[in-house]
């Protein structure tokens, strides 16, 4: 796999981890900065809420998966995602 030899299981533990335990604020925007999110939409759609909550216009990226199911079971197809996201 290309670019992946940083994708552990406590990678995965701690972004799953920080996800659950990092304070947000309301509506965060900056014009210098886009937000891009991947939406697992089997994690439900209080989820998108929440998403929609903290970020005024993110880019949801919207993924017929589980929480970190893309990274984790597909991370080639991940890695070109984010490629394609960062247009590299």
């Amino acid at each position: 796999m290309t670019g992946l030899t940083f994708v552990s299981k406590q990678s995965l533990f701690n972004q799953f981890y920080s996800d659950l335990i990092t304070p947000l604020a309301n509506m965060i925007e900056n014009d210098e900065t886009k937000v891009h999110i991947f939406y697992a939409e089997k994690m439900g759609e209080k989820y998108l809420k929440r998403y929609k909550k903290h970020f005024k216009n993110p880019i949801i990226h919207r993924q017929n998966y589980r929480h970190e199911e893309l990274l984790a079971s597909y991370p080639e197809k991940w890695y070109q995602s984010v490629m394609a996201i960062c247009n590299i």
